[in-house]
């Protein structure tokens, strides 16, 4: 049995509402999609505090998600950790928007920062 890889297609975070991208950008923080190589069909944003996708694993200080197909899954900062690379957990509730996630993961780095 082989396994398919299939390249995971990137957000274009240039449709992220401006208003959220605003509040990304007033904090120094960027949104970050990288195409990766991956067995499912998830896509992800990760807010960063650098834009290099290649850093983003290091520098994100969270990630939204479409892990389940019908809700965003949102990872953010939890406190443990919170110099690079931070610890992440996931943070329960209903988002069902990019927005909506991402305003989750900005509210939880103004916490912990």
């Amino acid at each position: 049995m082989s396994m398919v890889v299939l390249a995971m297609a990137a957000v274009d975070v240039s449709r992220i509402d401006r208003r959220v991208r605003g509040e990304v950008e007033r904090r120094g923080l960027f949104l970050v999609s990288p195409e990766v190589e991956s067995s499912g069909r998830d896509t992800f944003v990760f807010v960063c505090t650098d834009p290099d996708p290649g850093d983003c694993g290091f520098t994100r200080v969270g990630q939204v998600s479409t892990a389940t197909g019908f809700n965003h899954v949102v990872y953010a900062m939890d406190g443990r950790k919170t110099s690079p690379a931070v610890s992440l957990s996931q943070i329960r509730g209903h988002f069902p928007t990019w927005e909506d996630g991402i305003m989750v993961v900005l509210s939880a780095f103004d916490q912990w920062r």
